[in-house]
């Protein structure tokens, strides 16, 4: 029976003219622990289930929608959760950006469709006899208006919708559409960037808001992955329900603390919470037994790479610290706090062969050993291991250990993002892609550097680090590729014609020597998509200049959604300091013995001895200077 203070659209009618509440349909499942990683894993909520239930009946019928909500809310998610329980339907991802024009979806029918001639004129439909190709365009609302006012690409999609074909431009020749259907997905058009859907193309759409999940919904999913997670180690599991509430609390917290006013990269969703527990649960995978204090140190660490390592303010990062520690003692307060959350926690497999916390010294002796090897064979600048570039090396191998692990480096240039990058990479035996511009190239030049690393990582098995600089970024399109690229593991079109043969034959091969016998076009594409998931990192390095950074956040969202962004900025003092002793050490910088510092002795940075010696007030002169002629740089 219908309660008369629940609002109706917490009812379902029944076939039998029943009210029905929407919570009575949520099945209440618990997570196999191997498949807390599982990217298409979906935890039932009541927006889920509501949400799956219209997708289902319009999907079924073959009808256009939009979904419609902030980014990282489950918008993607519930589709393809919605198609699961659809076999007869194969869906293939766009990512739209500001440049999208018509020829992508052109390109996408020829890769996934086929024109057959019939009495009654031209047909397009699926390659697979009895499918349906659902093409999903995420970020519909992106592409930039041409000097009429008009989005050419919406143009096309509504015309396809209305009239089920268009006008070939080869031979003028009207196709028709046949088992082909479209879903879109959007950010509000308030977003930077987005650019308002015209009401002709709405009004053959209905629209579906996905809004982020409540407090409730949040411990619903991620304690149904505590739980699986902690299975592994029987000694923890009463913790789950702790450590779930110490997430959502501190998520919540980062949320409204950190917007996007303030920085365009202060993007917190729940992508953020699905990365930190996969975080914790590959951590603790290999483990035989852990303590409470370690289970903290490991959620504490998570937290600081994925809340603090985008932050630019050092007041920021001392809100994140103070909080992290204010929540842990919340809600674990029986735990020692000096085992559990003394700073810095650093956690690497350098040292053994598991994901365990490490000493300072020890990693940078290590590091130290490794880049002698790295100097001999890859550079010919000597790199200081300063107390940062410790941090950002960790940080960098951290992402580089996950599948789908993708960053987005920000700091001045100089501040070692491209070097870094290519020493983590040189440490885990990845090769390293960059493109090498020069002012012939163009967006071809670009297709034929991707289609070599995709064939390098997806046919050959290659691990790819593809470091990209904001500056090699010539055209738009160069950035939408990358957007697809990221968020799907493909670019359609990308292989055409006697590339797309050749490279089904490059897969056929991958595959057999994997020992797998894949037969069919579409099989075969699957795996090399799912091997370039599994083995190309790209590193997109970019400057701090806001201008540049808010049209980036704005036209290519994929980049801050699917990347880790990690905040270089610049050096600070304390570390200019130590790349100075470091210069410095093998000259005879001693003076004399009877030597005094100055009266006015303007001290750079704050570590320096209260009574310098004559080499510390030489490195301090240098750093000194260093910071005058910044600040004179920035005044002009």
């Amino acid at each position: 029976a219908a309660s008369a203070n629940m609002p109706i659209i917490d009812y379902e009618v029944s076939i039998q003219g029943e009210w029905c509440l929407w919570s009575c349909k949520v099945p209440q499942i618990e997570v196999e622990t191997h498949k807390v990683a599982a990217p298409d894993i979906v935890v039932p909520t009541l927006d889920t289930v509501r949400h799956e239930a219209l997708l289902y009946t319009w999907l079924a019928e073959h009808k256009p929608l939009v979904l419609c909500g902030p980014p990282g809310s489950g918008k993607t998610m519930t589709l393809f959760s919605a198609l699961r329980a659809l076999p007869d339907m194969e869906v293939v991802g766009l990512n739209f950006s500001s440049a999208t024009t018509p020829e992508l979806l052109l390109k996408t029918f020829d890769h996934y469709c086929e024109y057959r001639k019939t009495p009654n004129g031209v047909i397009l439909s699926p390659v697979q006899l009895g499918k349906w190709l659902v093409l999903f365009c995420d970020e519909i609302n992106l592409p930039d208006m041409d000097q009429y006012g008009t989005q050419r690409v919406i143009s096309f999609l509504r015309q396809l919708v209305e009239h089920r074909g268009f006008y070939r431009a080869s031979d003028q020749a009207w196709v028709s559409l046949e088992r082909i259907q479209f879903v879109g997905a959007c950010n509000p058009p308030t977003d930077p960037g987005r650019k308002p859907l015209s009401h002709r193309f709405l009004r053959h759409v209905p629209v579906i808001y996905v809004d982020y999940p409540g407090e409730t919904s949040l411990k619903q999913i991620y304690g149904t992955f505590s739980r699986a997670m902690l299975r592994m180690i029987p000694s923890l599991r009463g913790f789950a329900n702790a450590l779930t509430n110490a997430m959502v609390e501190f998520y919540l917290a980062s949320q409204e603390r950190f917007t996007q006013d303030m920085q365009p990269h202060y993007v917190y969703s729940p992508r953020e919470m699905t990365r930190w527990v996969r975080g914790i649960c590959e951590a603790i995978r290999p483990l035989d037994s852990l303590s409470v204090e370690g289970l903290v140190r490991l959620w504490a660490h998570e937290a600081l790479r994925l809340f603090q390592d985008r932050l630019v303010e050092d007041t920021e990062r001392r809100w994140t610290n103070e909080n992290i520690d204010l929540v842990a003692l919340k809600h674990f307060p029986s735990v020692d706090r000096e085992a559990a959350l003394a700073r810095p926690i650093l956690y690497s497999n350098w040292l053994s062969k598991d994901y365990v916390p490490v000493d300072r010294n020890q990693l940078r002796d290590y590091v130290k050993a490794r880049l002698k090897v790295f100097y001999d064979e890859e550079l010919d600048v000597p790199l200081v291991l300063f107390d940062e570039v410790l941090d950002h090396v960790l940080r960098i191998d951290r992402i580089f250990r996950q599948p789908q692990g993708h960053l987005l480096l920000i700091g001045v240039s100089g501040a070692g993002k491209t070097t870094l990058s290519r020493f983590v990479a040189f440490m885990n035996g990845l090769s390293v892609f960059q493109i090498r511009v020069h002012n012939k190239y163009t967006g071809e030049d670009f297709d034929e550097d991707l289609r070599s690393v995709l064939r390098r990582s997806g046919c050959k098995n290659e691990k790819i680090a593809f470091i990209l600089d904001e500056s090699n970024v010539l055209e738009s399109g160069f950035l939408e590729r990358m957007n697809t690229l990221l968020a799907n593991g493909e670019v359609p079109g990308l292989f055409e014609g006697d590339e797309y043969t050749t490279l089904m034959t490059q897969c056929k091969e991958g595959a057999q020597r994997e020992g797998l016998m894949l037969d069919s076009n579409e099989e075969l594409y699957k795996w090399f998509t799912g091997q370039v998931m599994k083995n190309l990192h790209v590193v997109f390095t970019m400057n701090p200049s806001s201008e540049g950074l808010k049209d980036r956040a704005a036209t290519s969202p994929a980049l801050f959604n699917r990347c880790v962004l990690n905040w270089f900025g610049d050096w600070s003092d304390s570390a200019l300091y130590q790349v100075g002793r470091e210069f410095t050490n093998r000259l005879d910088l001693d003076g004399p013995p009877t030597w005094k510092a100055p009266d006015f002795f303007p001290a750079a940075f704050t570590g320096l001895p209260s009574t310098p010696t004559h080499r510390d007030a030489v490195i301090n002169a240098c750093v000194y200077v260093h910071q005058t002629l910044h600040k004179a740089n920035t005044r002009l």
